[in-house]
C-alpha cells in the first residue's frame, strides 16, 4: 500500500509506467467537474471510475482484495477513511463472487486505518486488503476516482 498526494514535491523515483499513465489522466482531466461513471484510459487495461459516495460506519463496509487489478483510490473532495491489512492467505473469506476481480473478507486482524483527504491517493496492490468508503467520523459526501490498473502491466 502506498499513500501519496498530487500536492507533494516530485520524488526522484518513478512509479511504473502504467501507474504514471493512470495518475497523469487524473491530472489532465477536471475530475471535479466530470460526471460519475467509467472512463477508459487504455481500454480495460487502465480505466477510471468516478464515484460520488456517502461514507459509512466501518461495520457497514466490507474489506476487499483484487487479484488482477491494483486500485488507485484518489480523493477529489471530502475525507474518506480507508482500512488496510496485508494479505497473508490466512484471512477468513466473507464472499468470493465467481467471475469478479474481488474477494471480500471478515474478522481481519491487524487492520489499520488512514484518513485520506482531497488530492491524496492510496495505491492498493493484489497483496493489500483494503476497506474503502469508511466514514472519518460522521457519514459524509466524497467524490473520488478509483483507477484500475492491470497488475500484469507492471
Amino acid at each position: 500500500m502506498i499513500l501519496a498526494s498530487v500536492k507533494a514535491v516530485p520524488s526522484p523515483y518513478r512509479y511504473p509506467e502504467a501507474i504514471l499513465k493512470a495518475l497523469d489522466w487524473v491530472k489532465a482531466n477536471d475530475v471535479a467537474s466530470m460526471a460519475a461513471g467509467t472512463y477508459e484510459i487504455e481500454g480495460r487495461d487502465i480505466y477510471a471510475m468516478i464515484q460520488e459516495i456517502t461514507t459509512q460506519p466501518v461495520e457497514q463496509r466490507r474489506a476487499e482484495k483484487h487479484d488482477l487489478y491494483l486500485d488507485i483510490q484518489y480523493i477529489v473532495s471530502g475525507i474518506e477513511r480507508m482500512g488496510y491489512a496485508p494479505y497473508t492467505g490466512q484471512e477468513e473469506i466473507l464472499e468470493n463472487p465467481e467471475g469478479k476481480d474481488a474477494c471480500f473478507y471478515k474478522n481481519l486482524k491487524e487492520e489499520n486505518f488512514i484518513d485520506v483527504t482531497a488530492g491524496s491517493y492510496c495505491i492498493f496492490f493484489s497483496n493489500d486488503i483494503h476497506r474503502p468508503c469508511v466514514a472519518a467520523g460522521e457519514p459524509a459526501a466524497v467524490k473520488k476516482v478509483v483507477l484500475k490498473v492491470k497488475e500484469a502491466l507492471l
